[in-house]
């Protein structure tokens, strides 16, 4: 706590503010524990005894170790707006907080505005009674305060003037009850989306096609009319959307700082603060464990191939897409993984022709999206690459390996059809397939083109289902599939 003058204070009007959900739209201790998961995930155990040590030293264990800009936190412009007149009146101007000292400090170094800050320290948890007593013993002469919480009754109790920031409905009336004059009332949550909008694009919902790559085995195996795989592969396919969607979730937490950063990806709803921080940290823990149980009811080989998309997604979350190369090494091979779970409902051998191709097409794929964050980073200054471990002069080798995959995966496509395809009994017309070839060197191409001069703003899967000559080639694909059969 910093030390002011009683009599200069005891001359001004004084204005109390909460950080959490008041300042800030979200919470200072979630945005740490969101971060302490990836950044810190050998300390987990001591941070879970630190717990049982009281909330204070819980608190500080997460300031030790984990140091939060504050220049990627939310502050809600209302409530700020409503500060910077109130020091431009003379107000004194209090930054009063639960949250660890030092994150309360960094905060107040970070706007400026604050005459003085009282946080949590030395085994104190400033909230709720606490809370208040301080301030009015800090404070007899009277303070205004600004708070959301229902903790935050017993300090409106004690103060001359209540501003609500966010408060719901419910608190709200009951701080009225209390008698004292509401200065001021914002509601910076209300700018927050409906989660019927924000969660679909969370969990990616526009990316579920992806997944489609499950019915790949069903339909080259010419298993399509059996009733009870298509049931099975259909029943996997939704396990997988939730496993998906919950990678996601992980992804989205473990970018948190670069997606905040990012001059686009910083409208996600988790980096820009449309869904609440522990919000998304439950569903994870909560969807995993329940798809996996469902998976080993349906098939031990198919759950055995979830695990392994998991272990791999996790690891990929937690470090692994920091190592230029391998990050999209790895999305390829859960592209391919989506292949060997279908391959795993019909319990049939796997492929290698097929698995082959997967690895070096979607290789080149995700290779083309980092191609393009590196050309469009020539123009930022190299910003957006500091959390992906790439250079701006990195491009001449993304695109050899990107166009190499490209190729390589056209190579072993015609490959499998002179040496398979056209030796299988369910293709009447094999010599068409080579017109599926075709098209799939015409969309690399036009993939590859569009990367190179960065115009793919999106990665080339997600791209092509918006695309229109992308939808054209997958159509002329699908028909001469059908005339080769």
């Amino acid at each position: 706590m910093s030390t002011v003058a009683a009599s200069t204070v005891a001359s001004r009007r004084v204005i109390v503010v909460d950080l959490d959900h008041t300042l800030i739209k979200s919470d200072s201790l979630h945005e740490q524990l969101a971060r302490f998961v990836f950044r810190k995930p050998k300390l987990l155990p001591q941070l879970a005894l630190a717990l049982f040590q009281g909330k204070a030293a819980f608190k500080a264990f997460c300031a030790d170790h984990i140091v939060l800009d504050p220049e990627n936190l939310h502050t809600c412009a209302d409530i700020l707006g409503f500060l910077h007149d109130e020091a431009e009146r003379g107000s004194h101007i209090v930054l009063c907080t639960a949250a660890d000292r030092r994150i309360a400090q960094s905060v107040a170094d970070h706007l400026g505005i604050f005459d003085e800050v009282i946080a949590t320290h030395d085994g104190i948890n400033l909230k709720g009674d606490a809370k208040a007593r301080l301030l009015a013993q800090r404070f007899p002469d009277g303070f205004i305060y600004a708070g959301d919480h229902a903790a935050d009754l017993s300090v409106w109790a004690l103060a001359d003037g209540i501003v609500l920031a966010g408060a719901s409905a419910q608190v709200a009336r009951r701080a009225r009850k209390l008698g004292k004059p509401v200065i001021a009332e914002f509601r910076p949550h209300a700018e927050r989306p409906s989660p019927l909008r924000t969660w679909p694009r969370a969990l990616r919902v526009h990316h579920w096609s992806k997944n489609v790559l499950m019915f790949v085995p069903l339909i080259l195996g010419h298993d399509w009319g059996n009733v009870g795989l298509i049931l099975q592969t259909l029943a996997g396919f939704c396990l997988l959307l939730l496993m998906t969607s919950s990678s996601y979730l992980i992804n989205d937490l473990a970018d948190l700082d670069a997606d905040r950063r990012h001059p686009t990806k910083r409208f996600r709803p988790i980096a820009s603060g449309a869904i609440p921080l522990m919000h998304a940290m439950v569903v994870p823990i909560v969807l995993i464990p329940l798809v996996l149980l469902a998976a080993t009811l349906l098939s031990p080989a198919f759950a055995a191939t979830l695990v392994a998309y998991l272990a791999i997604t996790l690891a990929y979350s937690f470090g692994l897409k920091r190592i230029p190369l391998l990050d999209t090494f790895i999305i390829a091979a859960l592209f391919t993984l989506r292949l060997v779970m279908g391959i795993a409902l019909l319990g049939v051998s796997a492929p290698i022709w097929l698995l082959t191709f997967s690895m070096f097409f979607f290789f080149s794929l995700a290779t083309a999206k980092r191609h393009t964050e590196i050309v469009q980073a020539r123009q930022f200054k190299g910003g957006v690459l500091k959390a992906r471990g790439y250079e701006v002069d990195d491009w001449p080798l993304t695109l050899a390996f990107g166009i190499g995959a490209g190729l390589g995966s056209l190579i072993i496509l015609v490959l499998y059809m002179v040496e398979e395809a056209f030796r299988i009994v369910g293709y009447s017309r094999p010599q068409y397939l080579w017109a599926i070839a075709l098209m799939v060197a015409i969309w690399l191409g036009r993939i590859w083109l569009l990367t190179h001069r960065g115009k793919m703003l999106d990665d080339p899967v997600s791209f092509a289902l918006r695309d229109w000559p992308s939808r054209g080639l997958a159509v002329f694909v699908a028909l001469f599939f059908l005339i080769a059969l």
